[in-house]
């Protein structure tokens, strides 16, 4: 019996169509395998913290202050040889490690700090302080940011004299040095500024912020976590009006640029999350954090204190 060529029509629809869902099905499992295969990996390095805040990666090994513990410590990348470089602490607070030493402040111990990289004796650098919090190293000094005083610092990575760069500020906390330039939010003001390292006059880049906090700096810009406000922001480096990256975050509280993205932290929200440097979509890598506060980026590989937890977290990309 000849088939109609009705029939004959609707057999080949029928066969494209299982053709195309066919198609369909296989990329729709081909996504899920790649987001599978793309995942972030999360895993915990170090359990049982006091607080701890905020981070440092040298040489294989995360640093780390513990506010509560009153401790500087260190944990390899691995997870592994968990080591207590100093106790007893008053509230350690910023950290940063340049060669064969590891550079904090004592947020209510009211000093600035060093310590070997496997421990030892602490040297105070700075001493009688009222709160000081923000530490970077950059050559032969330690910059650092007095929240009370109002004030920027530094201090020869030996001791010695210290030199006030700028005062009068407004709890003054977090701290970024490129090129010449030592940028830094204030806190209280909602300012974004810059001074040289060597001093001279403050520049403001960015005006009426909500609570900026932690910053960095790459390609011309400033990326900052502006804490109250909920955004991610970027500014020129020379100034100029912000942009907004993203919005309506829960306590946007540190960040750290690399490869194109902003990675960032929210402290209420309980997430850490990503978003591209030109703006666009948030993806989160991690969710259901304990008050994620400080982010550091390393050889592909984030690494963030999740302080109400205790944890010290790596995330491979």
């Amino acid at each position: 019996m000849m088939m109609s060529r009705r029939v004959l029509l609707a057999l080949i629809l029928i066969c494209v169509l299982v053709i195309v869902v066919g198609i369909s099905s296989l990329n729709e499992l081909e996504k899920a395998r790649n987001d599978l295969t793309h995942r972030p990996v999360v895993t915990t390095l170090s359990r049982g913290l006091d607080e701890p805040m905020l981070l440092a990666v040298s040489g294989g090994y995360v640093y780390f202050t513990e506010l509560n513990g009153g401790r500087v410590g260190k944990v390899d990348v691995a997870g592994q040889n968990m080591m207590t470089l100093a106790s007893g602490l008053g509230w350690p607070m910023g950290i940063a490690v340049s060669g064969e030493y590891v550079y904090f402040t004592e947020h209510h111990g009211q000093t600035v700090s060093k310590v070997g990289i496997n421990g030892g004796e602490v040297i105070r650098l700075v001493e009688n302080l009222h709160a000081p919090y923000g530490i970077v190293v950059s050559g032969e000094y330690v910059y650092y940011t007095d929240m009370d005083w109002g004030t920027v610092e530094k201090v020869p990575v030996g001791g010695g004299e210290v030199t006030v760069l700028v005062d009068g500020l407004r709890d003054p906390i977090r701290m970024k040095i490129s090129g010449d330039y030592l940028y830094f939010t204030e806190y209280a003001s909602g300012r974004l500024s810059k001074i040289m390292t060597t001093g001279g006059k403050m520049i403001v880049l960015a005006l009426g912020l909500q609570y900026p906090c932690g910053l960095d700096v790459s390609d011309g810009y400033v990326y900052f976590a502006e804490r109250d406000g909920g955004t991610i922001k970027k500014v020129g480096t020379d100034g100029g009006e912000p942009v907004t990256l993203a919005s309506g975050l829960e306590g946007p509280i540190d960040v750290a640029v690399a490869g194109g993205f902003v990675y960032f932290t929210e402290q209420w929200g309980g997430k850490m999350g990503k978003i591209s440097t030109d703006g666009g979509e948030v993806t989160y890598l991690a969710i259901d954090l304990k008050e994620p506060f400080g982010i550091v980026f390393s050889d592909g590989c984030l690494y963030v204190a999740e302080s109400r937890n205790g944890e010290i977290k790596k995330v491979t990309l």
